[in-house]
């Protein structure tokens, strides 16, 4: 037998780590069984992540359930888990097969992701256990490849308990912070850049308004000198904070974190939005996300230090502001962003937003006048804009719209406003000047009216008909509509095949905002139901509709090659039959002979 071990599609690594890459963790651990060589891949799947740090830790020494603190009140004090006995050398030299193929920790008590964590009752780690890890581990790290570390801790007394897994190797750090009393914080933070001074992606989560933490975050970034990316929570980027961020020479993004995994942070913290960035600010910066006042991020944009190299840029409006004002902001972007490529303008709908009642007259709404200045933005490819009610666009203002900005490849126009009955709505016409204008079109987002019969474009001709050449996602919010399969008809003859139809809200679920919160009467939110019920309708019925359309189309265009076929047939015959005649009449008059 050939001495050569045979590669057999089961010792291909690289197709082994694609495959395991699916498996969730009890599957992999059954696989770490098979072999040696499956065992190591296997293994390297299942700790590269660690989410539950108290299985991790009990591979490590047998845990308990033990009494947290003492009650002083003599009622039952809250259990948490506790090692039995503290881990031995022995322990901690058998844990280290594990240890060292972890790279990203995550100890989030705070943010639930799963519908499976909403339903576990948390129990917490005793403090002793991180007591236990610091005096027995007898190396330096307990994770000495760890990349990557996001530590959501429950109460501001756990927060330093992420300090223990904290090294030079650390580039990915997240932090809920907590106020404490007096200096804890602070020696806290300093601690961190003692030990991360590497860092290069921060994200921070705040339990009150940045006002209460600017001292502690200017300290932090300004021990992480290495910082490239940034995430804070809306209406955190202070002027302060932002201008602290400015001196950092390798700043590339600053981001918002969402707004339903923490505190969003207090508007007033950003209401006077005037930063002076120094002279050298934001060497590196290419995209920026920040809280402000319209007329602020205008007059922020016109300035010599703003960075004009961005190719993001995504503003969290503030307040809502007059068509005149966005428009200004608009022409600033124009002549001060020309790389921009994304640009984003959101007003987020939050508990505290104040919304304007009743809702505004359609001439104080942004019109296409509004957005007439970014049609000159050519390098803008991604444009979102939300705003509260409806924008007072039409039909053929969205025909102009289109055909100024070809170049589009995902648009978000406002298709979540608050509703409206009586707002001016587009239709489902609205649509086809995209499909006849943006050819890379990948995503849409539109509120439109879909209760009235799509009219004369309803049966076109198969041939006739303008596709979306790369459209992906139709998303209409919560559109009316009546019925879903006039609607469905007219869409088969629009949308490619396996472009998704997306229907909701965003904004009450990114805060759990009730909508009666939000002035929306009863009548109003039961006929919204209906309309998502509609939509998931279309949605369903769309893909069997494009098939048929498409379906179609190919029968009419082979009869049309076949039609065409014919008639080149009978004009040859004509032409052949033409060529007779002379020949024969040819003939005559050499023969002298008469019919």
């Amino acid at each position: 037998m050939d001495t050569h071990y045979a590669r057999t599609v089961g010792h291909i690594d690289e197709l082994l780590v694609m495959i395991f890459s699916h498996l969730d963790d009890r599957a992999l651990t059954r696989v770490a069984c098979v072999c040696k060589h499956w065992s190591d891949i296997a293994l390297d799947s299942l700790w590269h992540e660690v989410t539950d740090l108290r299985r991790a830790l009990a591979v490590l020494a047998p845990l308990a359930l033990r009494p947290e603190r003492a009650s002083a009140s003599g009622s039952r004090p809250p259990n948490a888990y506790a090692f039995k006995r503290p881990p031995t050398a022995d322990d901690w030299r058998r844990f280290q097969r594990y240890s060292l193929r972890v790279r990203r920790l995550r100890h989030d008590q705070r943010h639930v992701r799963t519908s499976t964590e909403r339903a576990k009752r948390h129990v917490p780690l005793h403090p002793k256990v991180f007591d236990d890890l610091s005096t027995t581990c007898p190396y330096p790290d307990i994770f000495p490849n760890l990349q990557s570390l996001t530590w959501f801790a429950c109460t501001p007394q756990r927060q330093h308990f992420s300090l223990i897994f904290m090294h030079r190797r650390v580039r990915h750090l997240g932090l809920h912070m907590y106020r404490s009393e007096p200096n804890a914080l602070t020696a806290f933070l300093s601690d961190i850049c003692t030990r991360c001074s590497g860092v290069t992606s921060l994200d921070l989560k705040l339990e009150e308004p940045m006002r209460q933490f600017e001292d502690d975050v200017v300290l932090l970034l300004r021990g992480l000198p290495q910082v490239t990316q940034v995430s804070l929570p809306i209406f955190s980027l202070t002027p302060r904070v932002l201008v602290e961020l400015s001196r950092l020479r390798h700043v590339v993004s600053i981001a918002f974190g969402h707004p339903a995994q923490a505190q969003p942070g207090d508007r007033r913290d950003v209401s006077d939005f005037t930063p002076t960035i120094p002279e050298e600010g934001f060497v590196t910066l290419r995209s920026l996300a920040f809280s402000a006042r319209l007329p602020d991020a205008a007059r922020l944009l016109s300035t010599a230090q703003w960075p004009t190299r961005l190719t993001s840029l995504h503003i969290k409006n503030i307040a809502i502001t007059t068509p005149a004002a966005l428009r200004d902001f608009f022409c600033a972007v124009r002549d001060r962003c020309t790389s921009l490529v994304d640009l984003s303008v959101d007003y987020i709908i939050a508990p505290d937003s104040s919304l304007t009642s009743p809702p505004p007259h359609p001439h104080e709404r942004p019109t296409l006048a509004t957005f007439r200045p970014l049609f000159s933005a050519r390098s803008i490819r991604v444009f979102e804009f939300r705003w509260d009610y409806a924008l007072n666009l039409t039909d053929s203002d969205i025909e102009e719209f289109a055909s100024g900005w070809p170049c589009l490849e995902s648009l978000q126009l406002n298709p979540q406003p608050v509703p409206d009955p009586d707002g001016p709505r587009l239709t489902l016409h609205a649509l086809v000047p995209f499909a006849r204008h943006c050819p890379n079109l990948r995503r849409l987002a539109l509120h439109m009216d879909a209760r009235e019969p799509p009219g004369d474009f309803a049966a076109p001709r198969p041939a006739a008909t303008v596709r979306f050449a790369r459209l992906e996602t139709l998303a209409v919010g919560l559109s009316a509509i009546a019925r879903a399969e006039p609607v469905t008809l007219f869409l088969s003859q629009l949308l490619p095949l396996g472009c998704a139809v997306s229907s909701g809200l965003r904004w009450p679920d990114a805060f759990d905002l009730a909508l009666e919160h939000a002035r929306v009467p009863l009548e109003v939110r039961t006929e919204m139901a209906a309309f998502w019920m509609r939509w998931t309708e279309v949605a369903r019925l769309l893909p069997i509709a494009t098939t048929a359309r498409l379906e179609e189309k190919a029968r009419f265009s082979v009869l049309e090659r076949e039609m065409r076929a014919l008639e080149l047939s009978r004009c040859e015959d004509r032409r052949r039959l033409t060529h007779l005649e002379r020949e024969v009449q040819d003939l005559r008059g050499r023969t002298g002979s008469t019919p």
